[in-house]
């Protein structure tokens, strides 16, 4: 009987700790702290040259692609596309979600 009297005021003061934690509001930052975090931890913007490096590498996937299918029947190459873009757009909002909640 000892064990579940500790147990039972345990919980007692757990529920009443998650309670008031709860009821409080939430701390925040001061604007200053936010003034200078903000600019580290905001997304950076793709320069003119690492557009030209996304380009290339675009590029060369196709050309890479499209030469390693050289053998397959038209059919299955299209069939390739219509599931595999789909499939690569939505992981890519998915991941781009996952990505702005953080």
């Amino acid at each position: 009987m000892h064990d579940d009297d500790v147990m039972d005021r345990t919980l007692d003061v757990m529920d009443r700790i998650l309670r008031d934690a709860m009821a409080a509001d939430a701390p925040r930052l001061s604007p200053a702290f936010d003034a200078r975090v903000m600019p580290r931890v905001r997304p950076r913007r793709l320069t003119p040259m690492g557009r030209v490096v996304i380009g290339v590498y675009l590029v060369a996937a196709v050309a890479a692609a499209a030469w390693l299918m050289r053998d397959l029947r038209p059919e299955w190459v299209a069939a390739a596309l219509v599931i595999g873009a789909p499939i690569a757009a939505g992981t890519s909002a998915y991941v781009r979600r996952i990505a702005m909640a953080r």
